[in-house]
């Protein structure tokens, strides 16, 4: 039995969010009057990061994590702001932020020309992610775009993928691949689920990769480094 249903992740697996976010934020610093520094923006990409750990753990909503990130950033440099002003800025840079992974608008046709069904899995904002992928014009490839911020629950959480499974017609985990960039978030939650799982992961040598899937005890069913090897692995199946 082959995959029939491909479940895509959006930051940095169709859409590259590493520039769209030091884009926006270089544009909301400037904005706020506040000079921009690579150490600043470090501590801001550090900080963000375990938030964000913290949201996939359920410990925090996506909403106070994203409202806290910037109050929190510049409180550790003496200065309180209003974090949930600051996001907002933020937010309009990065709703308009649309730049694509090389070659995903002519895979993502030849998926859907060859008969696959194609659905986003997202964490994050939902006017956000929704903007992005309309503006970008990606959202036509797809038949429903799963949105943490709408659902209520995010990857890699059960409840995340239950929805998604109840909402997807005919649904069968044998016929369902996750293809995400997060080990802790996509194939951590497909896992959870019982559905096949692919790491695109563009960054790291061999070894690298294989060391954080042995730190995190996350064995992903495959490891792409191109979304075109994506093609090879479908041929794969019968």
């Amino acid at each position: 039995m082959g995959y029939r249903i491909l479940l895509f992740d959006v930051d940095n697996t169709l859409l590259d969010f590493d520039a769209n976010e030091t884009e926006s934020f270089r544009s909301m610093m400037d904005e706020m009057g506040e000079a921009w520094t690579e150490e600043l923006y470090d501590t801001y990409k550090n900080l963000n990061r375990e938030l964000w750990r913290s949201i996939e753990q359920g410990r925090i909503s996506v909403e106070e994590g994203v409202n806290r990130r910037f109050s929190d950033l510049m409180a550790c440099y003496g200065k309180q702001v209003d974090g949930r002003l600051w996001e907002q800025a933020y937010r309009r840079y990065l709703n308009q932020g649309i730049q694509e992974i090389p070659q995903v608008r002519q895979i993502l046709g030849k998926l859907r020309e060859d008969g696959y069904e194609l659905y986003v899995i997202t964490n994050g904002v939902e006017e956000t992610q929704t903007s992005r992928m309309s503006r970008s014009g990606l959202d036509r490839y797809f038949r429903q775009l799963f949105i943490s911020g709408k659902i209520g629950a995010g990857k890699p959480s059960g409840e995340f993928f239950d929805y998604v499974k109840s909402h997807v017609e005919r649904f069968d985990a044998r016929e369902a691949l996750v293809i995400g960039d997060s080990l802790t978030s996509d194939i951590k939650g497909g896992i959870g689920a019982g559905i096949d799982t692919c790491w695109f992961c563009r960054n790291g040598n061999k070894d690298e990769r294989a060391q954080e899937m042995e730190e995190r005890d996350i064995r992903p069913t495959y490891v792409i480094e191109q979304l075109t090897d994506l093609f090879r692995i479908l041929q794969m199946q019968p």
